[in-house]
């Protein structure tokens, strides 16, 4: 390569044609988009911000625009507010609030009924806060305003429902509780002192109430049971846990949609149990009694017997009863739907009442063991009439902490803390994980758009999750955490961290932090015992950037020690060519790459978008504290190839269009869309700041680090100093930098040298220089640097093969950092032959150009850039012969 000539002037022409005064200075008035809150002392080097970064024309900027597109675009028919009102839609309807006529949410996994509703939202705001800050187009910032007040609104009516004391109804006499059923509501229910019935021999419990009717449009499947009644919502459950408990249920199920009351010690299939043969009336006080005697079980309805049976257990075969709640069930595997009824009389008794002693409680009674009446003032507390001193608590919003915002009531936050699992009716779905998202997004917005109102919900939400969590013992955390997928909480740790750094006079942040240690994982990984072999890889990897963060303020050497050791058992140990991970988004055993096409045959998933995200953060953030190339050779790799080809080569203002999956399976193909998944909200993330990890400053401002090679000018104002660079990269090994001073300016200039790169040549204002460049450093030009000098860089592109870590002839091959895919569909059904066979040389001569850019044919098969964003089938792996 002549960097004197053909390429010295073929850069000149492309600066030529660069925009004058492209780069973002921000619009009069605007806050400054800062990197990072305060650099910490433990960092080498620092990032610039978005604001300081301008990219000019490349692929880069054309799969950006189309995500730009996106968030100008979305819903935008409707009106510019119409998406921001889109992404608020569940919040207002959790906080009671109205929606404008034709609202929506977004749909998928944020729906109405989504367990994971919310976190797309955040999501949506990072990417208005990152578009704002690269371009400076108020369009965007009007956008991300209306949201954050959005969400402001919708934290004050949380806010105001804590703070009003829980209402008395009018009751059957007196007043009554009124529970407004459904996990899609409040999730009111009462919960009695522990150890109400424990060792009791007999029993009675009696109750008067009138079920409500749910609005069975909020539910998941509205259709599922015509009745106004739900299946097995219990009236009362008292117990341990769903395998050691009794209850009773105002409708059994379809076939038995009637009362029933059982008592079990060995789950659902071991249950003695008495079911009436009329339904309960909705809308009507219905009373109704259960007795157990050690021998017989009775169901009273009204005062009249309704069934009975055998029943040989009474409470006392139990066990240890630490829940008594009225108005919903056990966990984990207990329904999740709650009691919809008001709720007046309610007595438990420690002896089985005869016919006539049931029938004369409906004039009147107390129970002996407790009584409530609910006559009491409004308000949590619901006094117990039996001069026992049992006082019930009736849990709901009030007295919540007033800093609460989600799309969901904190139903999903007790369920996690009672270890319901992920998935179905029964479990629950990473409550934390959204709670993160959301927290995340407005911490963006604080960080890159300058909201001092996004700040203060950030900062209430920390407050709530303090508050929440530090009332928790340690072994209840570590349990939590340890849950898949419910206990997947994202970068909570992270978010804590942060918010820790901006108020370092608040140590309870930091504090709240360290509860969401991961402790067996974080102490092994510390240790560096690799344990993540059939772990789930996007509910760790964030995890381990949130512990580098919590050293940073001050938490330990130990959690980074942590994250390096995490890191380097999933690079190159794990890593895919594209620089994805997992398979069905599962960590996989080291070490086994091309093994892990045929091992999991039934899943043809593999390197989860997410994890990639995840993957490129902790690398950068590695990079801050060590200064390694490897971290950054990584990132170039990721970003390069799975990054890039994530996102379609096609406009759409009203999906994403990125991929959840980036699949290795020989002869597949990659889906976009992703609306309201996980991956789309990353997505959108991903195409908006492209541009946040191609310089980095040295900590102490003496140097300048070029990691990637993308068209693009630096603003690195504190030295008064601009670089442009110039090049084709990835198509072409030509870089030019030109560095623009108002004065003298000494800093040395290190330029990170690819581990593929064999040749790498620096020339400066045309004399060559000579340097220390070996393959995965970075070579330094340390000296005075003026107005107007010029750097050319050679970095010649060849091909250059990889082979998978367990099997040296299965390979890919890349261009530069180019991962070139084999275009074709599967050969044959059996994987662990489906590769496809080429015949490649040592010297790879086989490997013809085509003459469209990064394009080659070898033994008969085209190979084509894997950034291509296209559905069409191919293999990124092939073995070699």
């Amino acid at each position: 390569m002549n960097l004197n000539r053909r390429n010295a002037l073929r850069l000149g022409a492309l600066a030529s044609t660069a925009p004058a005064g492209f780069l973002h200075q921000g619009p009069a008035g605007a806050a400054p988009a800062a990197a990072d809150p305060a650099t910490p002392d433990s960092w080498t080097a620092r990032p610039f911000g978005l604001d300081q970064v301008a990219l000019d024309d490349s692929i880069f900027t054309a799969k950006r625009d189309r995500m730009l597109a996106y968030a100008r675009g979305y819903e935008a028919d409707r009106g510019e507010l119409a998406g921001p009102d889109r992404m608020l839609y569940n919040f207002r309807a959790a906080a009671g609030l109205p929606n404008p006529d034709g609202a929506e949410p977004p749909g998928s996994w944020d729906n109405e009924t989504g367990y994971l509703r919310g976190h797309y939202s955040g999501h949506f705001l990072s990417m208005l806060a990152q578009a704002w800050a690269s371009t400076g187009k108020r369009v965007y910032k009007r956008k991300l305003d209306h949201l954050v007040k959005g969400l402001t609104d919708a934290r004050d009516a949380f806010a105001a429902a804590a703070a009003e004391p829980t209402p008395r109804v009018e009751g059957h006499t007196g007043t009554a509780v009124r529970l407004t059923g459904s996990p899609l509501g409040h999730a009111e229910h009462l919960a009695l002192p522990a150890g109400l019935v424990e060792g009791h021999s007999a029993l009675t419990v009696a109750v008067r109430l009138k079920p409500g009717t749910v609005d069975r449009t909020k539910l998941p499947d509205p259709n599922a049971d015509p009745a106004p009644l739900l299946n097995d919502v219990k009236v009362f459950d008292f117990g341990a846990d769903a395998d050691r408990h009794l209850y009773l249920t105002l409708r059994a199920d379809n076939a038995n949609p009637f009362p029933r009351f059982a008592i079990t010690t060995g789950g659902p299939g071991a249950e003695q149990r008495v079911t009436a043969t009329s339904p309960i009336p909705a809308g009507e006080w219905t009373h109704l009694a259960v007795t157990l005697d050690g021998t017989t079980a009775a169901l009273y309805v009204d005062g009249a017997l309704a069934a009975s049976g055998p029943a040989s257990l009474t409470p006392a075969d139990l066990g240890t009863l630490a829940h008594h709640w009225i108005g919903r069930g056990q966990y984990p595997q207990g329904s999740v739907q709650y009691l919809a009824a008001d709720v007046d009389e309610f007595h438990v008794f420690g002896t089985a009442l005869g016919a006539e002693d049931v029938a004369a409680l409906l004039e009147g009674g107390s129970g002996d063991l407790a009584a409530y009446r609910f006559d009491d003032e409004p308000g949590p507390v619901c006094a117990d009439a039996s001069g026992n001193g049992n006082d019930a608590r009736l849990i709901g919003p009030e007295g919540r902490h007033p800093g609460f915002l989600a799309a969901y009531p904190e139903t999903q936050f007790l369920r996690l803390e009672e270890f319901a699992t992920y998935g179905g009716n029964a479990g629950i779905w990473a409550p934390y994980y959204t709670c993160h998202k959301i927290m995340a997004g407005l911490l963006d917005a604080h960080r890159l758009a300058g909201s001092d109102d996004a700040l203060d919900l950030a900062t209430g939400m920390g407050e709530w999750v303090h508050s929440r969590l530090v009332a928790l013992p340690r072994e209840r955390l570590d349990r939590m955490w340890s849950i898949y997928i419910a206990g997947e909480y994202g970068g909570m740790n992270e978010s804590m961290a942060a918010l820790a750094a901006l108020h370092p006079d608040r140590p309870e942040f930091l504090e709240t932090a360290r509860l969401f240690d991961n402790t067996a994982l974080l102490e092994a990984t510390a240790r560096g015992t690799d344990l993540l072999d059939g772990k789930h890889a996007n509910q760790h990897i964030p995890q381990f950037t949130g512990y580098l963060r919590m050293h940073e303020q001050g938490a330990g050497e130990g959690y980074r020690t942590a994250a390096a050791n995490f890191w380097d058992m999933v690079v190159p140990h794990r890593a895919y060519a594209h620089g994805g991970t997992g398979v069905g988004e599962i960590f996989r055993a080291r070490g086994v790459i091309a093994g892990s096409f045929y091992q999991y045959p039934n899943d043809a998933n593999h390197a989860e978008t997410c994890c990639v995200y995840n993957l490129l953060k902790l690398a950068r953030n590695l990079f801050f504290h060590t200064g390694d190339a490897k971290y950054m050779e990584y990132y170039e790799r990721a970003l390069y190839n799975q990054i890039l080809g994530s996102r379609r080569d096609t406009d759409s203002t009203e999906d994403p269009e990125v991929t959840y999956f980036a699949p290795v399976r020989p002869g597949r193909w990659r889906d976009f869309g992703n609306t309201g998944t996980c991956c789309g909200g990353t997505g959108m993330e991903n195409h908006t700041k492209y541009q946040d990890s191609v310089y980095f400053a040295a900590a102490d401002g003496k140097a300048l680090f070029v990691n990637l090679y993308m068209p693009s000018t630096l603003d690195w104002s504190e030295k008064n100093v601009t670089v442009e660079q110039r090049t084709d990269y990835p198509f072409d090994g030509a870089v030019r930098l030109t560095v623009r001073a108002r004065r003298r300016t000494r800093f040395a200039l290190k330029l990170r040298v690819p581990s593929w790169a064999e040749e790498f040549r620096v020339e400066v204002n045309g004399r060559e220089q000579d340097l220390d460049a070996a393959p995965g450093t970075y070579a330094v030009l340390d000296r005075d640097w003026r107005g107007g000098d010029e750097v050319d860089i050679a970095i010649p592109l060849r091909l250059h093969t990889e082979a998978a870590l367990d099997d040296p002839g299965v390979q890919s091959v890349y261009c530069g950092p180019t991962l070139l895919a084999l275009q074709h569909e599967a050969v044959g059904d059996d994987l662990a032959t489906g590769l496809v066979d080429l015949a490649v040389g040592d010297d790879l001569e086989a490997f013809e150009p085509t003459g469209e850019p990064l394009h080659f044919t070898a033994d008969g098969y085209t190979f084509a850039p894997f950034h291509l964003g296209n559905r069409e089938p191919y293999h990124l792996y092939w073995r070699r012969r």
